[in-house]
């Protein structure tokens, strides 16, 4: 782990001495050594390459990627004392620096991941307000504006003082990253279920911040809410909260409880349409994904901002 450390220190100082050739073969190995349950030899062989092959933006992409199941393992296993802990996205955000600075794309997405990582642990330190005052640095790159625009879409889809149940890690991001540059979410609480599953210090937090039992599952605490509160549920939210009484859509993301007025912002998908054209992200395939899986429960959609997309675009809208 020294070693680690010291090398992210040095990355960014320019040639190492002695640079070796880039080895295209180094990622996919250690990604193979990961999913044989060898995390820890393919995060050190990834940094003993990176001595000296310090542009291989694939492997500074791996080598994040790494570090960001890291924490995620930290706060699954109840924070032990003996694992670094939150110093995890320091090492990750030192490598997908390097990995934006060379490859962009999913090195800024990965990047954006690691803010949202140091925000949940702001919450858990901290409690849930503690991130109005939360901000991502103006020196990492943002996300695409497309992700972005996604993350307004579903934002202005819950009703002011609402709160919304993240699905998957690309919708986590996107609203996270949206608050974090506008500085404020209509009084929207934003709660990660995943967490809340299985982090008691994140549970704990969140249930202050909801009024709740932190004895409760997520589904029990959000329909006890959704009693004085308007409970907003993004598209690929996990299918048990989609068992919380009195759903109906609005626009992107489906909603229960009291005072369910729609909002009058603006949503569009103008920008998804231009890097449709530019067709160099990686991420495209997740954003439509995210929106067909909205025209699924609001055909409605289809008919309105989805409609710029085309009918080829989103299969629940050839329907």
């Amino acid at each position: 782990m020294l070693f680690t450390v010291a090398l992210l220190g040095s990355a960014g100082a320019g040639t190492l001495v002695g640079q070796a050739s880039l080895n295209p073969t180094v990622a996919p190995r250690a990604a193979e050594l990961a999913r044989n349950g060898q995390r820890g030899i393919g995060t050190e062989m990834l940094s003993q390459y990176l001595a000296t092959a310090p542009d291989d933006g694939s492997a500074w992409v791996q080598l994040g990627r790494f570090y960001l199941l890291d924490i995620r393992d930290w706060h699954l296993t109840g924070h032990p004392h003996d694992s670094p802990g939150p110093l995890y996205i320091d090492f990750g955000s030192a490598a997908l620096d390097q990995a934006v600075r060379l490859r962009g794309d999913s090195g800024v997405i990965l990047r954006q991941m690691l803010e949202v990582e140091r925000a949940l642990d702001v919450v858990e330190g901290q409690g849930y307000a503690a991130l109005q005052h939360w901000r991502v640095p103006v020196d990492i790159a943002p996300l695409p504006s497309f992700i972005l625009e996604m993350g307004a879409n579903l934002l202005s889809s819950c009703p002011a003082g609402g709160i919304m149940a993240t699905g998957g890690e690309l919708e986590t991001v996107a609203v996270f990253s949206v608050i974090a540059t506008a500085g404020q979410a209509g009084g929207v609480v934003i709660v990660v279920p995943a967490y809340y599953a299985t982090d008691a210090r994140y549970r704990h937090r969140i249930a202050a911040a909801l009024g709740t039992d932190s004895s409760w599952s997520v589904q029990r605490a959000l329909a006890s809410v959704a009693e004085r509160r308007p409970v907003c549920l993004t598209p690929l939210v996990d299918r048990a909260l989609l068992s919380l009484p009195g759903l109906r859509p609005m626009r992107f993301v489906q909603v229960t409880g009291p005072g369910l007025t729609s909002s009058e912002r603006v949503v569009t998908v103008t920008d998804l349409i231009r890097a449709d054209r530019q067709g160099s992200s990686s991420w495209l395939r997740e954003v439509h994904e995210i929106y067909a899986a909205a025209a699924g429960f609001n055909p409605r959609l289809c008919d309105g901002p989805l409609a710029l997309l085309g009918d080829t675009q989103i299969a629940a809208c050839r329907r």
